[in-house]
């Protein structure tokens, strides 16, 4: 059965989608916060909003700053624009996973990374790829309503951060346990899924670990696709199709992130992979649908591929 692409070109409307999904979250994170906490983040997204437009052409001392003062002041500003752009604009694995849903992704036994292999994982590379592959499995499985599951990967996200020393993420709140007490509503446990993902943004920028905030959304991005491609490669749903093909557009910004960390070995073989993949997706968002189902099967391969060699990489 070929798939109708000029049909699954339409797409949702990108800016959208993103502002939709950032309401979503900021939502759902605020309902869970005390009065004091709320001012506190209000202050975080109040310096973030703002920081990059404080004066940079003077010194501690007051006295105009060199050139090359001002070449690193532009460096900085490019990074926290940059910055700001990842954790503002690309869609979290929660709403991703939710835009699938919608779109009819049902729940296929087997198909995730099995939890179990979360203690396998050595490397802060392997640990960050697959916090974000375990992420977009959770959202999975309490999208489809499969209780036991989804804890069985909530406690598999928190082997990861707890390997990467972000323990704190799960302790401040209590998180396990209240995921646990929920069970069953799947309302509170995407709300306590979007406060995971709030609190984990925020402590990624604050500490500086952008890598591992980059590595984990190329994760949760890959297992979303790879999820996607086998239920096509099975049954063809046009309306999953056409919200793969948007993914393109946040493939190509993360990218542009991930270059900023090519000198590393596993960074600049995740950056060739992650390209090949966007360059199927260019050809099957073209206007000329002849070479499209023979793209489509390219597509299915290569991002089969890429998510098998991360989920069996120690």
């Amino acid at each position: 059965m070929r798939i109708d692409f000029t049909f699954a070109r339409q797409g949702l409307n990108h800016d959208h989608t993103l502002n939709s999904q950032k309401l979503f979250l900021l939502k759902l994170y605020l309902k869970h916060m005390n009065f004091k906490s709320r001012l506190a983040t209000a202050g975080i997204f109040l310096s973030v909003a703002f920081g990059c437009n404080q004066n940079t052409d003077k010194d501690a001392s007051g006295l105009d700053s060199t050139g090359a003062d001002s070449s690193l002041a532009a460096r900085e500003s490019e990074a926290e624009t940059k910055t700001q752009d990842f954790f503002q604009s690309l869609p979290s694995p929660i709403h991703v996973a939710r835009i699938f849903q919608r779109a009819g992704l049902k729940y296929i036994s087997g198909i995730t990374n099995p939890s179990a292999n979360a203690s396998k994982y050595m490397s802060p590379y392997s640990k960050s790829i697959n916090l974000g592959i375990y992420t977009t499995d959770l959202s999975y499985c309490t999208f489809n309503d499969q209780s036991q599951e989804a804890i069985s990967y909530f406690k598999a996200v928190k082997t990861m951060t707890d390997g990467l020393n972000l323990t704190s993420i799960f302790e401040s709140t209590n998180m396990v346990p209240r995921f646990e007490r929920n069970i069953g509503n799947k309302d509170s446990l995407v709300t306590l899924m979007a406060t995971m993902s709030m609190e984990s943004d925020i402590l990624l920028k604050q500490t500086s670990r952008l890598d591992i905030a980059y590595l984990s959304f190329a994760g949760a991005w890959i297992e979303s696709a790879y999820i996607a491609t086998q239920m096509l490669k099975n049954k063809r749903n046009p309306d999953i199709l056409k919200r793969l093909l948007d993914q393109n557009n946040s493939l190509g910004k993360l990218i542009s992130l991930l270059k900023d960390y090519d000198d590393k070995q596993e960074f600049e073989s995740l950056i060739t992979s992650l390209t090949d993949v966007k360059a199927s997706l260019d050809v099957l968002n073209s206007e000329n649908t002849t070479t499209h189902e023979e793209e489509f099967k390219k597509l299915v391969s290569k991002v089969e591929k890429l998510r098998n060699d991360l989920v069996n990489d120690n």
